[in-house]
């Protein structure tokens, strides 16, 4: 049986240009984005499901790892550093998660949490729209820019509990129509508190959605707060 012309095209590319593994940069065979050693470390790290709470609903949150060892590594690396090439492996493997998370919910429209102008500038890309993007794809379902960022905050990265939730408080504002009356899945890179996530659905509710679910890359502990020289 061929293989589709889409994954021949990146066997053909990998065959000339080796690839690396995402989390430890040694060389992978064609077609593969982990290698085997750290395919072994990741699958005993925890995946599952957390919620948040939006304008009194519980919405359910799918996520992949732990936020910690490799998996926290490679997405700093992704983050902050310019790897965006990390973000296609993310969005395939969380794909797949939510296919088996959210077995009878009927998406709509995938969208993800925006970055504020001047973040965007300074990164040069929202890493959880690359995320985003291609996982649309994936599930064969539109992808929108179904919310805007209209505050200039803090980054939640290097603040507690209580502060992320205050940072987000009128962050976000409802964009466009594309959330109107549909089922909403919302993309992230990382849960922590659930402040980001909780504010963005109330918004999409503003905005008219009909239901809203969450996925992330990865689960991190209340109590992780990063420092500016651990990035």
């Amino acid at each position: 049986m061929m293989l589709p012309l889409k994954k021949a095209g990146r066997f053909a590319i990998d065959l000339l240009f080796p690839p690396r593994c995402i989390f430890c940069e040694n060389i992978v065979p064609p077609g593969r984005q982990v290698c085997p050693k750290c395919a072994r470390k990741i699958n005993h790290n925890t995946c599952g499901l957390t919620s948040v709470q939006a304008d009194g609903k519980k919405i359910p949150c799918a996520f992949l790892y732990s936020y910690k060892g490799i998996v926290r590594d490679s997405i700093l690396q992704f983050k902050f550093h310019g790897k965006k090439t990390n973000a296609s492996w993310y969005a395939e493997q969380l794909a797949e998660k939510i296919k088996t998370a959210f077995p009878d919910a009927r998406f709509e429209v995938v969208t993800s949490v925006p970055l504020s102008k001047n973040r965007m500038r300074e990164r040069g890309y929202n890493q959880s729209e690359l995320i985003a993007m291609p996982l649309a794809n994936f599930l064969h379902i539109p992808y929108a820019e179904c919310l805007r960022r209209i505050e200039e905050n803090r980054i939640q990265h290097f603040l507690g509990k209580k502060a992320r939730a205050e940072n987000v408080r009128g962050a976000y504002l409802p964009f466009g129509l594309m959330a109107f009356g549909k089922c909403v899945l919302l993309i992230d890179d990382i849960i922590t508190t659930g402040a980001t996530l909780a504010e963005c659905s109330s918004m999409l509710f503003l905005g008219g959605a009909k239901s809203v679910y969450c996925a992330v890359v990865a689960h991190s502990e209340f109590n992780s707060v990063e420092k500016k020289q651990t990035l």
